[in-house]
């Protein structure tokens, strides 16, 4: 786990936290928004990662000379660039134009020909990891999205493809899988994009197709043509160590969790085992970086994968949960929106990915992420010629389903932090702090009271008198034996106003 150093946290130096709070966030992923036409998906750094201020023995401030090694960050400093300047909050209602930084792949259109022979085509074992005590759940937003019968058909249809895969490859590379045939129908293209999309969302395990396809009429029908990343053996193989390793995963979850639990169990296993693939940004051949293969194999993902990691094991934990786009400070971005207790929240694992988690991302209502970004609309919202790009030249970035978020009660500070009301509660921060000891934990949060003023409170525990951190550190300290000692020389806090929580990022000495 690399995501980004916490160069832009507040540090603790000569006994004082630094006195600025974090703005949250930055602009989320850096790359290119469209798919060319070899299906290998580039992406272009487009964001500045500027170091947060620190506070220096003499007091005076000063700027760390360590850079965020993360182009898309899950924080961001109090002094922002022009370029980093917060885009409008509200969520859109009309299609947005396409941007040039995304890193989320782009449904395109090839020139393949959807009526031609695909030669011999070989089947590649299905999906399916074993699952442990938890009750499968079939992520199946997009399929209920679909308006009628025969666009669910279509859509049974590609699962069936995308497991049969020719032994040729076209002039761009790809393996075209079984040619999908709609009798006695001809589908617009922007039925076939929402139906692609639908099936996309809902299939993260499918990690093999690439983000393009081929369409024809012939008579009355319509031929669809998709297509494989990968060869039929290569496929195979993938398959299998997807499996295994899912399998792995959830088998290692403790039983008898609670919805919440389970999702910080998947949480946390993403952010210790993945990391932000920077190398995506330059080598368009890397496509595992938007998959859940490049998550769970590989190791190294972009949001997009990070997003379907999620989704698939979620689905293994008895989770429901959708994939959700839009944009932060103009960039493209993909997260997800989960189920807990009946309830959605918003949940970002890429900017929760950090060198230590970062938890301001967990489990948010709509209020909360419009602070940072602007969802698409739903393609209900869209006219066709929007949907297939007639208008504007590039068809619109949009979501299918989107879920009303209100709930806070899984909210991560609301949920798990430990509660204080004022800048005095001594018992409470120590018991917190001891905890976090006894278990070497790399941190711990604190959730401040809706009865009380949070920056007032949060002044008091961080940068004003009575330093209630650094006071209950240096007391659990005194209790403590060399090598189980806060580093008080290293003590970083990162400050989430919205959602009023505080975390405190702990070294040991």
């Amino acid at each position: 786990m690399n995501f980004i150093k916490h160069s832009r946290l507040h540090t603790v130096l000569a006994g004082f936290l630094a006195a600025v709070i974090l703005a949250l966030p930055l602009a989320g992923c850096a790359q290119t928004a469209a798919v060319p036409d070899s299906s290998l998906r580039t992406e272009s750094s487009a964001v500045t990662n500027n170091p947060a201020p620190q506070i220096n023995p003499s007091g005076s401030a000063e700027t760390s000379g360590q850079s965020a090694k993360k182009t898309d960050s899950a924080v961001a400093s109090g002094a922002k660039t022009a370029s980093e300047t917060k885009q409008s909050q509200k969520t859109t209602t009309a299609a947005p134009k396409t941007q040039a930084a995304s890193d989320e792949q782009t449904l395109k259109k090839t020139s393949g020909d959807a009526l031609a022979d695909n030669g011999v085509q070989f089947s590649v074992p299905k999906s399916f990891a074993a699952q442990s005590g938890y009750t499968y759940v079939d992520q199946r937003e997009g399929y209920n999205y679909l308006p009628d019968l025969a666009s669910r058909a279509v859509y049974k249809q590609i699962f069936e493809s995308a497991y049969k895969i020719s032994a040729s490859t076209t002039s761009e590379g790809y393996y075209p899988t079984q040619k999908i045939v709609v009798s006695g129908s001809r589908l617009s293209e922007a039925q076939l994009r929402v139906i692609l999309l639908a099936f996309l969302n809902d299939n993260p395990q499918v990690f093999w197709l690439a983000n393009a396809y081929s369409y024809a009429y012939s008579n009355d029908s319509t031929y669809i043509q998709l297509y494989s990343v990968v060869s039929q053996p290569n496929c195979t193989a993938m398959i299998q160590k997807m499996n295994q390793k899912v399998s792995a995963v959830i088998s290692a979850m403790p039983a008898g969790l609670s919805e919440l639990d389970r999702e910080l169990y998947l949480f946390h296993y993403i952010a210790q085992n993945c990391t932000y693939n920077n190398a995506a940004v330059s080598d368009s051949s890397i496509w595992q970086a938007f998959s859940s293969y490049g998550v769970l194999i590989d190791g190294t993902a972009v949001c997009e994968g990070y997003s379907r990691a999620m989704q698939l094991l979620s689905s293994y934990a008895g989770l429901q949960c959708m994939l959700l786009s839009g944009q932060s400070s103009g960039v493209n971005h993909m997260w997800n929106v989960i189920k807990i207790d009946g309830s959605w929240y918003h949940l970002d694992t890429t900017w929760g990915d950090s060198d230590t988690e970062v938890y301001n991302y967990f489990n948010l209502n709509d209020a909360a992420i419009a602070q940072s970004r602007t969802i698409f609309p739903s393609a209900s919202t869209l006219t066709d010629d929007q949907i297939d790009g007639t208008v504007g030249g590039e068809a619109a970035k949009c979501n299918l389903t989107v879920p009303v978020c209100t709930a806070t009660a899984a909210n991560y500070f609301r949920a798990k932090a430990a509660k204080v009301s004022s800048s005095l509660e001594d018992s409470t921060v120590t018991a917190a702090l001891t905890s976090a000891v006894q278990s070497k934990s790399s941190s711990v949060s604190f959730y401040i009271d809706e009865s009380v003023d949070f920056e007032t409170v949060m002044a008091g525990m961080t940068t004003s008198s009575p330093y209630e951190l650094l006071k209950c550190v240096n007391a659990v300290n005194s209790k403590q034996a060399a090598g189980s000692r806060i580093d008080t020389d290293n003590l970083q806090y990162l400050g989430d106003k919205v959602n009023r929580g505080i975390t405190l990022f702990l070294k040991y000495k």
